[in-house]
């Protein structure tokens, strides 16, 4: 298997607070069946506050979530990218305006190497 990433972002559509809570639930019975297939799913809501730090080092808030900001970003295992992208187009979230961009993934070279160095 490989890792797969599905990084989430905001549409132009807003969701009422009953979308909202309709795309959460399910978002939440497809996570389910994706575990329930060994998908090894891991999903992660990124929080609306954060930071963007730059070159030179200065940090500002980032700006409210808008059409593109990442919102979600889901670990998972698949065969292959073909396997990966069938996975995402059986989400929820396109339904409710959101894009999913699909990427493999790997840890960097040389990472256990630092991971040790530090202990």
């Amino acid at each position: 298997m490989k890792q797969f990433t599905f990084i989430s972002r905001q549409g132009k559509r807003f969701l009422s607070p009953e979308e909202f809570n309709q795309r959460a639930s399910e978002i939440r019975k497809w996570a389910i069946t994706q575990a329930t297939e060994n998908r090894q799913l891991a999903p992660h809501i990124l929080g609306d506050d954060g930071y963007q730090i730059s070159l030179d080092g200065d940090a500002a808030p980032t700006p409210p979530i808008s059409e593109g900001s990442v919102i979600a970003i889901i670990f998972l295992e698949a065969t292959d990218l073909n396997s990966a992208v069938a996975i995402a187009k059986t989400h929820p979230g396109p339904r409710y305006g959101n894009s999913i961009e699909v990427r493999e993934w790997s840890r960097p070279p040389n990472f256990s190497t630092l991971a040790s160095s530090r202990s």
